[in-house]
């Protein structure tokens, strides 16, 4: 199981963060506890939005995983109602999970969490993190000492990044 970090500490070695990743029939619903935090893919966050919401109920959370291929502008009227969004990186050479992580960010002005999940390695976590990713649930083999480090790589920037519409006092805690 991944380890998931933000820029400052583990926030949970599980790697989920209390999260549960549906893979099942999402229009179902059934079997997730009220108060849940779900994380869903998006086709089946798109049509089942409204089942899910009666789901996890007010005290619940919803996100939605993104794969390389699929276009954020689907979501752009639903950043509302997402705690968390997750950017598939399927390999470490696959680079389109920066541009969703800048879209969602710059564009459409998203506020919330946004998880960098799959192959994330620590040579990748410092452009995460520029790009507006607030977590990163690390490849098995990573050391969390050494991508935690990885943050302190370079000291100044030359450019903007999406990073700066992150709010960093709105990090996940710390486990």
């Amino acid at each position: 199981m991944p380890k998931l970090i933000n820029r400052y500490a583990v926030v949970d070695h599980n790697g989920t963060d209390g999260w549960i990743e549906y893979t099942g029939d999402a229009g179902a619903g059934s079997g997730i506890a009220a108060g849940a935090k779900v994380l869903l893919p998006l086709t089946e966050f798109r049509e089942f939005l409204g089942t899910w919401q009666k789901a996890v109920g007010p005290n619940g959370a919803l996100g939605v995983r993104l794969s390389p291929s699929d276009d954020p502008a689907l979501i752009a009227n639903d950043l509302d109602k997402l705690a968390l969004i997750a950017v598939e990186f399927p390999a470490f050479a696959d680079g389109r999970g920066y541009s969703t992580a800048t879209l969602l960010r710059e564009r459409y002005g998203y506020k919330g969490e946004l998880r960098a999940v799959g192959d994330v390695l620590r040579d990748q976590i410092f452009l995460m993190s520029r790009s507006g990713f607030t977590t990163f649930a690390l490849r098995n083999d990573q050391s969390v000492e050494k991508a935690l480090a990885a943050f302190n790589d370079f000291s100044s920037y030359y450019q903007h990044a999406a990073d700066r519409f992150v709010d960093q006092r709105a990090l996940p805690l710390a486990a």
